[in-house]
C-alpha cells in the first residue's frame, strides 16, 4: 500500500470514527434529551456508517456485494432523518408519529432488495440499472435537502417576525447541517458522473465537513436545543417592552451606574429575569443594549454641536460612561468610526 493510500485512509478513518464519537455523546448525554439530539446522533452514525462503507470499497478488493448495498440503503434513512431534525429544532414539542413511518418505505424496500439482489445479475443485467439505482437514491437524499432548506426559508421569510438570539442560533446551525449535508451529497455526485474524481473524495470531504460542524455546533451552544426555542411566550415580549419603555421613557441610560439591579428592582423582576428577557428579545446582553442608547443620545449631542462647545469627554460623560476608552470602545463598535471621526464626518 503507498503512503498517499495510508494517509488517505487516516484522514477517512478519522473523520468516522468522530462521527461514531460524537453520536455516541449524544445519545448518552443526560443534559438535556431530546429528539432533536437523538436523530442527530442516529443521522451522523447512519453517515459514519456509509462512509465506512465507502473506505472499504476504495482500499479493500472483493468487498461484499450485499455490504455495498446495506451501505447505499443507509442513504435512503439520512434524508428524512435531517428533514425530521430540522423539524424537531424548529417546531415547539415535535414528536414523530407513526404516520410518519412512509418516510422510511424507500429504505425498507431498499433493504430487502440487498437480500435479494446478487451482484452476477447486475454484470448481467448491465450498468444501466445500476446508474439508475444510485439516481433514485441520491434523488431521494436531494429532495430532502431541499425540504429541509424550505422550513428553514419559511421562518425566514416570515414578515414583522423578530427572531430572538436562540431562535436565530438555532436557524444559523440548521444552515450549517443543511450545507454540510449538501456538500457531502455533491461530493459522490461527482464520482458518479465524473470518473476522473476518486471515490474517496466523498469520505474525506465527509470527515472535513463533520469537523467543521462539530466546531460550529460547540461554539454555537446548540448541542440541547430544540423546537422549544421557537414557543410563543407573550410573557416574555410584554415584560421586554415593560423594560424598554421604562429605559426610553425615563432615559435611565443617562445614568453610569445603571445596572441590572437598578432595572430589576424598577420592573419587580429579578437580576436574572431581566439579563434573560433582554438577551432573548435583543440578542444583545444588557450593558451592549443599555450602551445602544448612550451611543444614539451621543449622535444627537454631536450632531447639533455645530460650533462644536462640547468636548467629546463631557458627551461620553454626559451620556453615561464611565470613561472615554469604554466611550470610544462602544461607539466604534456601533458606528465602525470614533466620536471625534464622525463628528468630523
Amino acid at each position: 500500500m503507498e503512503s498517499l493510500d495510508i494517509i488517505l485512509i487516516i484522514i477517512s478513518g478519522a473523520g468516522l470514527i468522530h462521527g461514531i464519537l460524537i453520536s455516541l455523546f449524544l445519545l448518552t448525554n443526560r443534559t438535556k434529551n431530546t429528539l432533536a439530539k437523538s436523530l442527530m446522533a442516529i443521522m451522523l452514525l447512519l453517515m459514519a456508517l456509509r462512509v465506512g462503507k465507502s473506505v472499504l470499497f476504495n482500499f479493500v478488493k472483493d468487498v461484499d456485494f450485499f455490504i455495498i448495498f446495506i451501505g447505499l440503503s443507509f442513504l435512503l434513512l439520512i434524508g428524512p432523518l435531517l428533514y425530521f431534525y430540522i423539524k424537531s429544532l424548529t417546531i415547539p414539542n415535535y414528536q414523530l408519529k407513526k404516520t410518519n413511518f412512509h418516510y422510511f418505505w424507500p429504505f425498507v424496500l431498499m433493504l430487502i432488495m440487498s437480500f435479494l439482489a446478487t451482484e452476477e445479475w447486475f454484470i448481467e443485467h448491465g450498468e444501466f440499472w445500476a446508474f439508475i439505482l444510485l439516481a433514485f437514491v441520491y434523488s431521494h437524499l436531494a429532495f430532502y435537502i431541499f425540504k429541509s432548506w424550505q422550513i428553514v426559508k419559511k421562518i425566514l421569510k416570515k414578515e414583522n417576525h423578530t427572531l430572538t438570539k436562540s431562535q436565530n442560533t438555532v436557524l444559523i446551525w440548521s444552515r450549517y447541517v443543511i450545507a454540510g449535508v449538501l456538500i457531502i451529497w455533491f461530493s459522490y455526485i461527482l464520482n458518479i458522473f465524473e470518473d476522473r474524481v476518486p471515490y474517496i473524495l466523498g469520505p474525506i470531504i465527509y470527515s472535513i465537513t463533520i469537523y467543521i460542524l462539530t466546531f460550529i455546533a460547540f461554539k454555537l451552544g446548540v448541542i440541547n436545543y430544540d423546537g422549544m426555542v421557537f414557543k410563543s411566550d407573550s410573557n416574555d415580549s410584554s415584560l421586554f417592552k415593560r423594560i424598554d419603555n421604562v429605559i426610553r421613557k425615563d432615559k435611565l441610560y443617562l445614568d453610569s451606574n445603571l445596572d441590572l439591579n437598578k432595572i430589576g428592582k424598577i420592573s419587580s423582576l429579578s437580576i436574572h429575569q431581566v439579563s434573560h428577557i433582554i438577551n432573548e428579545e435583543t440578542g444583545y446582553n444588557f450593558n451592549s443594549y443599555i450602551n445602544k442608547f448612550r451611543i444614539e443620545e451621543a449622535k444627537k449631542i454631536i450632531s447639533n454641536d455645530k460650533e462644536k462647545r462640547f468636548t467629546i469627554a463631557s458627551i461620553a460623560y454626559d451620556v453615561g460612561f464611565n470613561s472615554m476608552s469604554s466611550f470610544n470602545s462602544a461607539f466604534k463598535k456601533i458606528e465602525f468610526k470614533t466620536p471625534s471621526q464622525y463628528r468630523d464626518a
